[in-house]
């Protein structure tokens, strides 16, 4: 829980003016992986140092179930497989945080984590489209098109909306980083995934391939008028697909979004 940002909010920017700081529970975000508590279904751990077992060994799976009786974690790995396994060879692959300060008990700074990214990258899965933070289980997972559009829309019906749109990259790979907030300012809090992107915001953050929502074609230009999907001809943006996100384009008011112009490579 967020009790004290330590920075100014410049509303014209949508930006911070001093340093973020984070201060919340040690144990919550402590990474070292012998806290086992901070394995929660739906986190991204990557296999290690298995003997018996060493062909999993650099496997990526998603844990289906905390720690059992047993004292081993459910697995279940990219292939669909479930494994039982130690927690002591999971790592797991989600946002870090780091202690700044020994005199101030708790205080905590993000720090971005290239591997998550990279994974999130070199993923050529559909269902992996957009990656966002998914706050009631602590960890990061994925959109595909349609998901990420009935999202869109869910915001906007509970009075969140489109402010910034940020261009990344990585490598020769095209991003945006779709940013939203909440009318009542008080109700926004620190993105985790923006500032894994090199951005601090107070809201809520999804990073999304610009690729074709329809056909997946890659480096697709913006949807002019909402500025959330991508589409790579007149075909695909008929689609059904296209059709869904006709919805989304008339909730956004364009006029209202700042799209920055420079984009931010996101691992150098």
């Amino acid at each position: 829980m967020i009790y004290n940002t330590g920075v100014t909010y410049d509303k014209s920017s949508c930006n911070f003016l001093f340093q973020l700081q984070l201060f919340t529970n040690h144990h919550a975000l402590h990474t070292d992986n012998t806290r086992y508590n901070i394995m929660k279904p739906g986190q991204k751990v990557k296999i290690k140092n298995l003997v018996s077992a060493a062909q999993h060994n650099g496997q990526i799976g998603k844990i289906t179930k905390s720690k059992a009786p047993n004292g081993r974690v459910g697995v279940k790995l990219d292939s669909g497989k479930i494994l039982a396994i130690k927690p002591e060879n999971l790592e797991v692959l989600q946002q870090t945080a780091t202690a700044i300060s020994n005199d101030v008990p708790g205080q905590r700074t993000l720090k971005r984590d290239n591997t998550l990214l990279r994974e999130f990258d070199g993923s050529p899965d559909p269902n992996t489209l957009a990656l966002y933070y998914h706050f009631a289980d602590g960890a990061f997972d994925a959109y595909n098109a349609p998901e990420l559009i009935s999202q869109l829309l869910q915001y906007y019906q509970h009075n969140l909306q489109l402010k910034l749109v940020c261009p990344r990259n990585i490598g020769h790979n095209q991003y945006y980083l779709l940013c939203l907030q909440h009318n009542d300012h008080t109700k926004n809090t620190l993105c985790q995934l923006a500032f894994n992107c090199g951005r601090s915001f107070t809201g809520i953050c999804t990073l999304v391939k610009k690729r074709c929502f329809a056909c997946y074609k890659p480096n697709v230009p913006l949807c002019k008028d909402c500025l959330c999907a991508c589409f790579c001809s007149d075909k695909c943006r008929n689609s059904d697909i296209g059709r869904k996100h006709d919805v989304l384009c008339k909730q956004v008011d364009v006029t209202k979004v700042v799209l920055e112009d420079e984009s931010l490579s996101l691992i150098g």
